[in-house]
């Protein structure tokens, strides 16, 4: 029997558990990029950072000529810090989501699969299988070929008497049992109806008397039948056939004198039921009070005067069901010839035996194909699956790296714009502050060049590199999947054909054996029946 859901070798092969879609936890917020700032707004407004820059150009700040960003202006600072914090957090959160994309493809590579190891694990597990039944099928076969070379021996034995004869059993025991119920039960019912009034319980009384007789009526003509005129009239050895000539007899003259003593007894109560009814003393009548020895003085000399019908009925219904339980034990329970449908019964049964392990062992091998096509199908939609997720998890990354672009651009934009506006501000006032500020009104150098923010890289190329390697394992398993199961189904049709020339190999065989009609011979030689 299979124990197991699915076969041993695909535990470790392929895609282990089912393909799940990706999930990305991370998200802007995560990384201090919340509101406008998630968005790539800076928060700082042109008009006071200009006024802001007319401040500083008053106060004659910066004085340094030097073009660093440590020189820069307080508010300049606060705007090259907010746009680094825009641009970190994009980093961070695009680097963690490239994690669980990599993570996910790793996950999602299948183990490659070797269309020639695949084949040689399905071969040793197929044959576990079968060396798990090989024991019962050695007992069977084995026990089936005893049952036939015994056979073979009874119809070698007595072939002169049987001949060529299969044993005459064509209703099984269950039936002829049945059968014999039936006419009992038959007959109780009709001699409780007939006892019914012969005693005060009525009808319930009358039908355990009844059927007490009945059984025993029916129990001694099987016996006469089955032990009795079977071997009196069939068997080989004379001192079994007098021991049946002395059962039938003892049989035949119990059944008949029980069936008139019945008879005889109902008749007696039918007198004694006339008698209590002219004398008055009806309610003190029992049938129990008629003495069974003075009913059996009465039968003789004259056993057939009988007196009431009612009798004469109960006669005749008890000798036609004793005979009808002698011709049942005699012709329907087996052979006529005693042993023959024991034998024949014996190796109707080993070999339905046999069958019954071999159909076994056909089970077995069918569920364990059946596990396997479900693998190779479920491997199939899985290698689908994780190609599919692959893909749309790049296509979610590349998605992720366009708005990262697009964010950082925008906050690039808007610092750079800050800038010039802060700077072209501080320029003006200076200009007009230039005779009072003296010496101090040129502008400081750093003002002539303004730094162009640069974009984060966002590279994913290690991702897709890593994306095209599963996809190309998962294309080789397909592949590989595809051709195995070519195999398995062209191995499982060679399995099933093996499988049916067996037995009808075996069946013709056995067939040969049983009926002994190889060669035209009316027996068959042991070594015959073992190759059975």
């Amino acid at each position: 029997m299979m124990l197991k859901k699915t076969v041993r070798w695909g535990a470790d092969v392929g895609c282990q558990s089912k393909i799940k879609p990706l999930e990305t936890t991370a998200e802007l917020s995560d990384f201090g990029l919340k509101g406008k700032l998630a968005q790539g707004e800076l928060g700082f407004n042109r008009a006071l950072t200009k006024r802001d820059a007319k401040q500083d150009a008053t106060d004659a700040i910066p004085a340094s000529d030097a073009i660093t960003q440590d020189q820069w202006s307080e508010r300049e600072q606060q705007i090259a810090e907010r746009a680094e914090t825009v641009r970190r957090g994009l980093t961070t959160w695009l680097s963690t989501t490239a994690a669980s994309v990599r993570n996910f493809i790793h996950d999602c590579t299948p183990i490659d699969i070797y269309p020639d190891q695949l084949r040689e694990a399905i071969k040793s597990e197929e044959n576990e299988y079968r060396h798990h039944e090989m024991d019962d099928v050695t007992d069977a076969r084995e026990s089936h070929s005893a049952a036939i070379i015994e056979l073979q021996t009874f119809r070698a034995r007595h072939g002169d008497r049987i001949g060529d004869r299969t044993p005459d059993i064509k209703k099984n025991v269950e039936q002829t049992v049945a059968i014999l119920i039936f006419i009992m039960v038959l007959e109780g019912g009709f001699n409780a109806l007939l006892f019914k009034d012969a005693q005060a319980s009525g009808l319930l009384g009358g039908l355990m008397i009844a059927f007490a007789v009945s059984a025993v009526n029916v129990c001694f003509g099987v016996i006469t039948g089955f032990f009795g005129l079977r071997y009196a009239l069939n068997h080989p050895h004379i001192a079994l056939k007098i021991l049946g000539g002395i059962v039938t007899a003892i049989g035949l003259v119990g059944g008949i004198l029980l069936n008139f003593f019945v008879a005889h007894f109902r008749d007696a109560v039918e007198t004694g039921l006339i008698a209590a009814t002219q004398a008055g003393t009806m309610a003190e009548f029992s049938m129990f009070d008629i003495a069974p020895g003075t009913v059996l003085v009465s039968m003789f000399p004259n056993i057939f005067g009988l007196e009431s019908f009612i009798a004469l009925g109960l006669l005749f219904m008890g000798l036609t069901v004793f005979g009808l339980a002698v011709y049942e034990g005699y012709d329907r329970i087996s052979d006529r010839y005693p042993g023959y449908g024991r034998v024949w019964r014996k190796e109707r049964k080993a070999y339905e035996r046999r069958q019954q392990v071999r159909n076994g062992v056909r089970d077995d091998l069918s569920d364990y194909f059946t596990q396997c096509r479900l693998w190779f199908e479920t491997q199939l939609s899985r290698h689908a699956a994780a190609k599919r997720e692959i893909e749309k998890a790049m296509n979610e990354l590349e998605s992720r790296r366009d708005v990262a672009v697009s964010i950082a651009a925008k906050a690039a934009d808007q610092e750079r714009s800050l800038k010039v506006a802060y700077r072209q501000a501080h320029r003006r006032q200076r200009n007009l502050l230039r005779d009072k500020l003296g010496e101090q009104a040129a502008c400081p150098a750093y003002f002539d060049e303004i730094v162009t923010p640069q974009l984060p890289p966002f590279d994913y190329s290690k991702e897709r590199e890593q994306a095209n390697a599963a996809i190309k394992a998962i294309d080789q398993n397909l592949k590989a999947l595809n051709m195995t199961r070519e195999w398995l189904e062209t191995h499982i049709q060679q399995v099933q054909k093996g499988l049916s020339s067996i037995d009808k190999k075996v069946g013709e065989e056995i067939e040969k054996v049983r009926d002994g009609k190889s060669a035209g011979k009316a027996f068959v030689s042991v070594d015959e029946a073992r190759r059975a």
